[in-house]
């Protein structure tokens, strides 16, 4: 499902904090129940690293969301975009990432180099605050 950008959100990514400003506001428009659940974002960016989308590619349970390495590029490939970065919330607040997001970063990183698209970036996001995954 592809996220609607404002135009003052389609804007050139500089740092982690820029993804982590629009990130939050993607996720507060969100209602308090839908805001329970881990979503897992993929965001698109054009060679001078503006935003070409944001694609929710999986909608989880409170701890847990399922994903699919060929969701994860799936837009990428089709649009011929050769950079990505990873967003996924944790909704208990907790911003260490898991075994399984390191893993899965891994995984996925292993996946994208076989393809050629770069992945950027992987944060943890929660309504406050934000922490990166080694990728």
């Amino acid at each position: 499902m592809n996220v609607r950008l404002t135009k003052e959100q389609k804007i050139r990514i500089a740092n982690s904090d820029d993804v982590f400003t629009i990130m939050q506001a993607i996720l507060k428009r969100e209602n308090k129940l839908s805001r329970q659940k881990e979503h897992f974002w993929v965001i698109g960016l054009t060679t001078a690293h503006v935003i070409e989308f944001i694609e929710l590619v999986a909608l989880g349970s409170l701890n847990k969301a399922v994903i699919e390495p060929l969701d994860v590029f799936h837009l990428a490939s089709a649009k011929n975009i050769r950079r990505i970065i990873l967003v996924h919330n944790h909704p208990s607040g907790n911003l260490t990432p898991s075994a399984e997001d390191i893993n899965l970063t891994h995984q996925l990183k292993q996946g994208g180099q076989l393809l050629k698209i770069d992945i950027l970036d992987h944060l943890i996001i929660s309504e406050t605050g934000f922490t990166r995954l080694p990728v």
